[in-house]
């Protein structure tokens, strides 16, 4: 073996570019000169704690298959206590770990590996080295019991940079211990205090006291870059998300404006001269609300200097989206990313119908926005555009990569297809693009695309590699087989193509089945096809 290849700099550089696990355990077993750097990259990066255990004695421990209703898991459970041979093998392996990632894909999920009360107790003996994990920067963390949350501190070193605690009972494995009465010793700031990433991802049945002991920690990481806040009933609450605004290099916020914060922000203006407070370093913010004078307290008290910024509504009340676009405009001349969208959607018409459409002129503060590149807008209100709309919105966005106008609403777009052409050619880098178009001028069976491509000066859109989903509200559909060589003439190749027609007629459902079948060899139906 050449010398070169003996470097352990070198060998991580070629072991890191091989993705089967079983090529490189091989590696590990069978050749000393390179077993401790197949090992180091074999165990770098975890899907959970549980593996540790796992390359302890076989007569250490034992595996249990257990089942519910929706999901299947691995229980490990200790058979001896630990020796301190045990702890020596144990050693070996996790100073390798960098990373323990958990299950994030619902396949891992139904074959997750948990281990019992009695296991963590074992781990967090006198005997036990601490930190389990002296090396660990990145901790995924799933806390099903009390044992597994006071646990915590004893698992990863106080450099640890992030940190993901998931508070929800999946998998059923919630333990009937999950209860914090007594309040929690170790103050999450002091444990890890050169925390950058955290995220806390809340199910209903969390504690109240976690909130109790979770807040008070976040506002004083001095180093936390990145915090998401995942609630179903328990967002931040006001006096936290002030300290958060105070964070000198907080860049990436995800939380819930709670439902007072337009009542705090009108007591705190009455006992103080009123002023605006900063969010300066953030650049990515993603908020949701329920309700609307909240969100527009939020947006209108501090001062933003966004590259992205995504809004989504929790409640059923319509999105304020007039008085959101009147309060941004000033603040977002810079922004690359913004998106409004709502979560619970309801198809019944009468929740949408009532709702006075959008229109050029209520989008028209974004038209200001020349450094976009992604707008999305999903909500239960119809946006009706026309042709010279489309085009302003080409003129205003040259740099356009994302463009989504509500895909399933009822159609009322004044959109032709003639100017769609013409938009895509003035949007070189558009990539995705959700747009209601009327083809009623596409009426009769003779009609001749390539003359109609020709005549709004199509620089060849079919040879163009950056558009890839595009997702039409069909309606007005008179000749399906015209407007299937219509899209095949100026689409590229490799366009995915979607098709929702909404609360349409059974002709409309059979019309647009003939357009696919027309084009199918150029175009893959993708996944809710038909909703």
């Amino acid at each position: 073996m050449h010398r070169v290849l003996l470097i352990h700099e070198i060998q991580l550089l070629i072991f890191s570019q091989i993705l089967d696990r079983q090529t490189l355990s091989a590696l590990a077993r069978t050749c000393h000169a390179l077993g401790e750097t197949a090992l180091d990259v074999l165990w770098c990066d975890l899907d959970c704690f549980p593996r540790l255990i796992q390359c302890l004695p076989k007569d250490l421990w034992k595996s249990e298959r257990m089942s519910r209703i929706h999901s299947e898991y691995i229980k490990l459970t200790l058979c001896r206590p630990i020796s301190s041979s045990d702890w020596m093998i144990f050693q070996k392996y996790s100073r390798r770990v960098r990373s323990v990632r958990g299950p994030n894909s619902y396949k891992s999920r139904k074959r997750h590996i948990t281990i019992d009360d009695a296991v963590l107790l074992a781990l967090c003996a006198p005997s036990a080295p601490i930190p389990l994990l002296p090396n660990l920067t990145s901790l995924n963390w799933h806390v099903i019991s009390d044992a597994h949350l006071s646990a915590l501190h004893r698992f990863a070193p106080s450099s640890l940079a992030s940190l993901g605690l998931r508070f929800k009972g999946d998998y059923g494995l919630r333990s009937k211990s999950f209860d914090f009465n007594s309040p929690i010793q170790f103050p999450l700031n002091q444990v890890f205090p050169s925390l950058k990433v955290l995220s806390a991802d809340m199910g209903y049945d969390s504690p109240p006291s976690l909130l109790q002991w979770l807040q008070p920690s976040i506002i004083r990481l001095q180093s936390l870059v990145t915090i998401h806040w995942k609630s179903f009933l328990n967002s931040l609450e006001s006096e936290t998300i002030m300290s958060l605004s105070q964070l000198p290099r907080l860049t990436e916020a995800t939380f819930d404006i709670p439902s007072n914060f337009s009542r705090y922000i009108n007591t705190l203006s009455s006992r103080s001269p009123a002023r605006k407070l900063p969010f300066s370093k953030v650049r990515t913010l993603s908020i949701g609300y329920d309700d609307p004078a909240a969100v527009l307290s939020f947006l209108n008290h501090f001062i933003f200097e966004l590259d992205t910024l995504h809004i989504s509504c929790k409640d059923s009340k319509p999105c304020p989206i007039r008085d959101l676009l009147a309060s941004l405009s000033p603040s977002l001349h810079n922004i690359r990313s913004f998106e409004i969208a709502e979560v619970d959607h309801d198809d019944s018409m009468a929740h949408w119908a009532g709702c006075l459409p959008l229109t050029k002129h209520t989008l028209g503060p974004l038209l200001h926005l020349k450094e976009l590149q992604e707008l999305s807008i999903t909500i239960q209100c119809s946006i009706v555009l026309n042709d010279a709309d489309l085009l302003e919105m080409a003129g205003a966005w040259p740099n356009i990569t994302t463009l989504r106008l509500n895909g399933h609403p009822e159609p009322m777009s004044q959109v032709t297809p003639y100017v769609l052409v013409a938009f895509l050619d003035r949007c070189p880098k558009l990539e995705t693009l959700t747009i209601q178009v009327d083809f009623s001028a596409i009426d009769h069976a003779d009609f001749d695309p390539s003359s109609f491509v020709d005549l709004v000066g199509s620089r060849h859109a079919r040879n163009r590699r950056d558009l890839r989903r595009l997702n039409f509200g069909l309606y007005n559909i008179v000749c399906p087989g015209a407007i299937a060589k219509f899209l095949a003439c100026f689409l590229p190749d490799q366009a995915r193509l979607w098709m929702h027609w909404g609360r349409e007629s059974g002709d409309k459902w059979d019309a647009t089945m003939d357009i696919l079948r027309t084009i199918r060899s150029t175009y893959i139906e993708g996944p809710g096809f038909g909703e």
